[in-house]
């Protein structure tokens, strides 16, 4: 599914962007789901996992746990299985994988958002390099867009090492400021970038642009013969949920296993 300067450059680079892997109907189809999951957010107010603006309860431009039940759309939890998704990360980082997240980020109503810099894992960004390396090839998350997009700022290279003093000074001072070596991913509808959660990035959606990104999160389970954790996951408990676990393609169903084993 990838080429070995492609999983070399998810490797070096920390990011790989794919053109045209989601066809005309896939991005209706998503588009659509989306819509009907903004309004239960935005009008019905069903669902309370979701990411404000400056903090303000009227203004959202992320839903987290879209396969929450008062929301769930069966359109998105089979594009986790989308074979331009699964057979890419598995490609990265193997098949034995687990679920970790699948979110929304959309273009807010009211005013433009714009993220600080930040590492996923932590957010001023201080990692030992030895644990950046040693994670190169542990998770990877995505970016699909469903309508242009150039929200993503990232500076490649970033998850391979330290920060710099010049970026430090920028994540405890000007959080938003340019950062030197950044890079806007330029995607058009139906793009996905995938990359590595420990690259130094940061989100910035424009006032008037419309912006419907599927993102998503896979990470590697443990291997075969790891005992279970014995408690199980206290977030996202309803993805527990026999009719759910039952219903899951069976390309996607041992993600869910993993992550109810392993938490």
């Amino acid at each position: 599914m990838l080429t070995h300067s492609e999983i070399e450059s998810f490797l070096q680079d920390g990011y790989v962007i794919r053109r045209d892997v989601l066809s005309q109907t896939d991005i209706e189809t998503y588009r659509a789901a989306v819509d009907r999951i903004l309004h239960k957010c935005r009008v019905e107010k069903v669902h309370q996992y979701l990411r404000y603006v400056d903090g303000e309860q009227d203004d959202i431009w992320g839903v987290n746990n879209i396969f929450h039940p008062s929301i769930r759309e069966e359109a998105l939890v089979e594009s986790l299985g989308h074979p331009q998704i699964l057979d890419v990360i598995e490609s990265m980082i193997g098949t034995r994988l687990r679920y970790h997240l699948c979110t929304l980020l959309v273009s807010s109503e009211r005013k433009p958002y714009h993220i600080n810099w930040h590492r996923d894992s932590v957010r001023d960004g201080e990692v030992p390099r030895e644990q950046l390396i040693a994670k190169l090839k542990s998770s990877v998350q995505l970016n699909g867009a469903l309508y242009d997009d150039d929200t993503l700022f990232i500076v490649p290279g970033s998850h391979r090492r330290e920060i710099t003093s010049t970026e430090r000074h920028i994540i405890q001072n000007s959080p938003k400021a340019d950062m030197p070596n950044q890079m806007a991913v330029q995607l058009r509808a139906g793009d996905i970038v995938f990359y590595n959660s420990s690259l130094l990035h940061k989100g910035h959606n424009r006032s008037g642009v419309i912006r419907q990104t599927l993102h998503y999160a896979l990470v590697v389970a443990p291997p075969e013969g790891e005992p279970p954790n014995p408690d199980s996951p206290t977030s996202q408990e309803w993805l527990d949920d026999p009719a759910f676990l039952e219903g899951l393609d069976p390309r996607i169903k041992p993600l869910f296993d993993n992550w109810l084993k392993y938490g």
